[in-house]
């Protein structure tokens, strides 16, 4: 790497003020986040309970590589969108609790941004799982 692209990068990050101060509180935030949904959040109960099982049936099963990047991709994608969905209701009620059409809808969109990631996650879920389960009965596929 040339001495300019050293300098170039060392500006950019300066220009950014980013510092581990600045790192360590972007990181607090996020958490304080993710608190907040784990401590508020309806469906996180939900989500811990279907996290858990499909924990436990990737190792009974003993899924491959591929099967367990998926199951922790979607898992991931499903917390994001929910707390995505969390600060979008949380704005939206910060705005106003009287009924509003337009806030119906933006609460509405991002509940179903996320009921949209579970149907997708029991897809993926029977996809790598029925087989398996079939196996036990006898039944190839």
């Amino acid at each position: 790497m040339s001495m300019e692209s050293k300098n170039r990068i060392g500006k950019n990050l300066k220009s950014r003020n980013l510092t581990p101060k600045s790192i360590y509180k972007t990181i607090k935030n996020s958490l304080a986040g993710i608190k907040y949904y784990a401590s508020d959040g309806k469906s996180i109960f939900l989500y811990l309970i279907g996290s858990i099982l499909e924990v436990i049936m990737g190792f009974v099963y003993n899924i491959n590589g591929l099967e367990w990047i998926l199951i922790i991709v979607i898992l991931g994608f499903i917390l994001s969108i929910e707390l995505i969905n969390t600060a979008v209701e949380a704005t939206c009620d910060a705005i106003t609790k009287e009924y509003n059409p337009l806030i119906k809808i933006a609460k509405d969109c991002a509940s179903g941004a996320t009921f949209v990631m579970f149907i997708v996650a029991i897809i993926l879920n029977v996809i790598i799982f029925l087989p398996k389960i079939l196996l036990l009965f006898g039944v190839v596929i």
